[in-house]
């Protein structure tokens, strides 16, 4: 059975009778391979088409959603999208065949594409694990009108959800048989290379005795007519008789199963008392010899007993490992990242996976949340470790600022530059990861430069006449609602795209509150290492309080609060009591600051418009009569959202 959350189907026998009748309206071989190709790709196009996506965000996110393997967009222009596909569904477990196959991932695109476009486009599969690359890659591009639709000849929409059926069934099963092949073609090989070995030791007159005696288990050679024709030294001993070559073992009163071995190619295991003691007795086919090799093994013997101590030590780790649940799966390479809730788990885990790729990340949450610290988690994860990380506080650089900033500026650029010129901070990561922290804060004019960056990996440094290239993964963060902003039209539409191929949002302190006993207990022991004084501890019923607070200000106002606590109380236990008594002033002060923040908003906004009123909307006079820039008063007039 398959499931992915479109469909649900269960008989696969008629799922391939049908694929074969229907490849059978082919003449040849070779149509029938075009026409299972076009099923597949035309089928999943009217699947793309029917996703509903709206944008390449919510592309990327179905896209993991079904199971079919997480896309990078690498290019985009007016004439196409390029895709890269990591996990592929259809290949990522294939060997080089020589050509791709992914027809289905790329109707898929295709589809979703054109939903997202709003014309027909067609896709194709330039890369593929099945021409020996490590990911998939598809062009994406107008379509062309030759490649026809499934759906222009079928009888609607049973039909289509029927060939879905086929399609998705047919691709499990192709996958799963080419596994199976694969991996039997390997143990093939491998049983060849040890039975031709065994098969070349029992024609040499020696037979390697001394190897065979060297082996701790009785150990003995059955041929196909039930003939000992080898036993070792051990074994010998243990039947306590000499033994004669060519012995059957109806004389020597054996139980085995060498005829059963023999025609199933199969081994044979099972235990037996002899001599009043248990014994573990395994037969092996030596394929090409058709005999049997017979291991006689005694229960008490210190392989089993080795055995047995090996067993009981897996067993204790998987048992730890159940009891220490899902936190085992969100380790990072940073100790001082711990989550506890399983919204962060799943979160953890999912940074993990996105890190390994080169795809641009943005992340979301309210101020103080933790986007720096997870910013580096993704660097620190990603193949870039070994490389620069640098942030870059897009709140504390000046608007004229922004381009020098990020790109830097050659000698003599400027009035005023520095005569050697200077390094941007995107040159400064070289191979690394550069963290845009508040991206709604650069200009929209320097917006562009930053989009054809992303895209290109390209830029020119101010007063350059010369490109330069740089291979840096740029992560940005925000906590203001850029899609108003792209309405109002302060952020560019395209760059958004470009930065949200994958978004990861950190959800606020007050809906995390099983990380707060964590949280605190390393805030703890961080002040005592800046410190050198001993680490305090909270008390039960102090934890709580804490847990049920709101948190208006996040990880960053359980940090400020707890360091005010570790210096206001002297005791080792930080009481319930002084929990609560800075709860209360932090509950005032963030009433109070709300309510403040309010009034002086409101007033400012109410002396700008009076003064632009007054100065009929000169903004250089306005500014002058407030004593701020012209350009500061663009800003508040954005702001404030202020209009004429």
């Amino acid at each position: 059975m398959f499931n992915n959350g479109i469909v649900n189907y269960e008989n696969y026998n008629n799922v391939e009778k049908n694929l074969k009748n229907v490849l059978n309206l082919a003449n040849t071989s070779q149509n029938a391979k075009a026409v299972e190709e076009e099923i597949y790709y035309n089928t999943a196009k009217n699947v793309g088409r029917s996703l509903n996506v709206t944008d390449y965000n919510s592309l990327s996110e179905k896209i993991m959603e079904l199971g079919i393997g997480q896309i990078v967009i690498t290019n985009m222009s007016d004439e196409k999208v390029v895709f890269r596909l990591y996990d592929c569904f259809t290949c990522s477990d294939m060997e080089n065949i020589g050509k791709p196959v992914c027809y289905f991932e790329a109707g898929i695109l295709a589809g979703a594409v054109s939903t997202i476009s709003k014309q027909d486009m067609d896709a194709v599969e330039v890369r593929c694990n099945a021409l020996g690359d490590s990911y998939c890659e598809f062009d994406v591009t107008k379509a062309s009108g030759t490649k026809k639709s499934f759906n222009d000849d079928s009888d609607g929409e049973k039909t289509d959800i029927n060939m879905l059926y086929l399609t998705i069934n047919s691709l499990k099963l192709a996958k799963s048989k080419n596994q199976i092949q694969s991996q039997s073609q390997r143990s093939t090989q491998d049983n060849k290379k040890l039975n031709d070995a065994l098969e070349n030791a029992l024609e040499a007159d020696n037979f390697n005795q001394n190897i065979i005696d060297s082996i701790p288990n009785y150990l003995a050679v059955i041929d196909s007519s039930g003939m000992v024709v080898r036993i070792n030294k051990k074994y010998q001993e243990f039947l306590s008789s000499a033994f004669k070559k060519d012995t059957s073992i109806i004389s020597l009163a054996w139980e085995s199963k060498y005829l059963e071995v023999l025609a199933t190619g199969a081994p044979a295991i099972w235990q037996q008392q002899i001599s009043g003691k248990e014994h573990i007795i395994f037969e092996s086919p030596i394929l090409e010899a058709k005999a049997v090799l017979r291991q006689v093994i005694p229960v008490e013997s210190d392989f089993i007993k080795l055995l047995l101590d090996k067993i009981s030590v897996l067993e204790e780790q998987i048992d730890s490992k159940k009891k220490a649940g899902e936190t085992e799966h969100a380790t990072l390479h940073d100790p001082k990242v711990m989550v506890a809730s399983a919204e962060m788990i799943d979160l953890v885990n999912y940074i993990k996976k996105v890190a390994k790729t080169d795809a641009s990340i943005l992340m979301r949450g309210e101020s103080g949340t933790g986007k720096t610290m997870f910013a580096e988690v993704v660097h620190q994860e990603s193949p870039r470790s070994h490389q620069p990380f640098i942030y870059i506080d897009c709140t504390t650089i000046p608007k004229n600022f922004f381009e020098t900033e990020l790109f830097g500026y050659t000698p003599g650029a400027f009035t005023g530059a520095n005569k050697k010129g200077k390094i941007g901070k995107l040159e400064m990561a070289q191979g690394g990861t550069v963290f845009l922290d508040e991206i709604a804060e650069i200009p929209i004019e320097i917006q562009s430069k930053l989009l054809r960056f992303l895209q290109e990996k390209k830029f020119e440094k101010m007063g350059a006449v010369t490109t330069q290239q740089v291979d840096t993964r740029v992560i940005a963060a925000t906590s203001q609602n850029l899609e108003a902003m792209i309405g109002a039209g302060l952020f560019r539409k395209d760059l958004y795209y470009r930065l949200n191929v994958i978004n990861i949002v950190l959800p606020p302190l007050r809906e995390r509150s099983q990380e707060i006993p964590g949280l605190a207990e390393r805030i703890l022991l961080q002040i005592s290492q800046e410190t050198g004084a001993a680490v305090k501890k909270i008390e039960a019923a102090g934890l709580q309080e804490l847990m049920n607070y709101s948190w208006p200000g996040n990880i960053r106002e359980l940090e400020n609060l707890i360091k005010r606590l570790t210096f206001l109380v002297d005791d080792p236990v930080i009481s319930r009591a002084a929990i609560e008594k800075e709860l209360n002033t932090a509950e005032s002060l963030n009433v109070f600051a709300g309510v403040a923040k309010n009034e002086i908003k409101e007033n400012e906004k109410d002396l700008i418009v009076r003064v632009l009123q007054n100065c009929r909307d000169n903004k250089s006079a306005a500014a002058a009569k407030l004593g701020i820039t012209r350009q500061t008063l663009y800003n508040k007039i954005k702001k404030y959202n202020i209009t004429f």
